[in-house]
Formats: structure tokens, C-alpha cells, sequence
């Protein structure tokens, strides 16, 4: 199993409940250290950043305690935008 499906499993059903839907996620880098995106959407709204803020609050101790990335890491939840 990808280190995204490994996320995707532990994180979905908690960003369903709070009415979002993941879109997609993304492995990169950003200044040195490990970035995991998480793109949520939901149905009937827009996405803002206190929606992305909501959700990553309730995700970043699930991956944490999961310890799947064992190097410094940063969490990013944000739209797919008008394009996806």
C-alpha cells in the first residue's frame, strides 16, 4: 500500500463525517522538509480557509500518532480549486 492510501485509510472516514470529501492527495517537498496535501471539497459550498484550518485540526493528530513519515513533515489542507 502507497504512503497515500496509508493516509487516504486513516483520515477519510473523520473528513467525511465533518461533511468534506477528499479530492485528492499529494506526497512533495517544500524547503527541505516532507509536505503532505490533503485537497478536500464538499458538495454544496465553497471551500475557505477556515474550512482547511477545521480539517486540518481533526487530521494532523490522526497522522501523527500514525507515524507513518518518520522525517520532519508539513500538513497542508486546501481546494482543488475551480480547475479540478
Amino acid at each position: 500500500m502507497s504512503l497515500k492510501e496509508e493516509i487516504r485509510n486513516l483520515i477519510e472516514t473523520t473528513i467525511e463525517e465533518m461533511g468534506y470529501k477528499i479530492q485528492r492527495i499529494e506526497i512533495g517537498r517544500e524547503r527541505g522538509k516532507r509536505t503532505v496535501t490533503v485537497f478536500i471539497d464538499k458538495e454544496e459550498d465553497r471551500i475557505g480557509i477556515n474550512d482547511c484550518v477545521k480539517v486540518s485540526r481533526a487530521i494532523d493528530p490522526i497522522l501523527e500518532k500514525a507515524d507513518l513519515i518518520k522525517e520532519e513533515w508539513i500538513l497542508i489542507v486546501s481546494s482543488p480549486g475551480k480547475n479540478v
